[in-house]
């Protein structure tokens, strides 16, 4: 298993980008979710060992409020439908089911750990 990165929903994304480059962090990617109606940007450190997915939500120019900004964990895992019922039986909650991202992949699933605190496991 590979932590791969911890999201949070910003209103500017440019102003979010422009802070997380000035702490030396860099643009690795970016996407957009036509679906889901927001654009996707990862920034990672020099070392690459992790990333900050900033989530703009279109249309959303408002401020969020601290619980409803921060996204989830995410970590890169081999087998989904295998795990599921793992974490269910250590007090987790799935919260969706697997499927595929914008209905081309990767594979998600979202669970809830026994705190609410939600978990993206990823099968690239």
């Amino acid at each position: 298993m590979k932590f791969v990165h911890v999201a949070t929903r910003t209103r500017d994304l440019d102003a979010a980008l422009a802070f997380y480059e000035a702490l030396g962090m860099t643009l690795s990617r970016t996407s957009e979710l036509t679906k889901g109606k927001a654009t996707l940007a990862f920034i990672e450190p020099p070392e690459g060992n992790f990333a900050i997915e900033l989530v703009y939500n279109w249309g959303r120019d408002d401020a969020y409020e601290g619980g409803e900004r921060f996204g989830h964990f995410a970590f890169d895992v081999e087998d989904i439908e295998a795990l599921l019922p793992k974490l269910t039986a250590a007090g987790g909650t799935v919260l969706r089911e697997p499927y595929l991202l914008e209905g081309t992949g990767p594979q998600i699933a979202f669970v809830a750990d026994p705190d609410g605190n939600q978990i993206e496991l990823i099968r690239r």
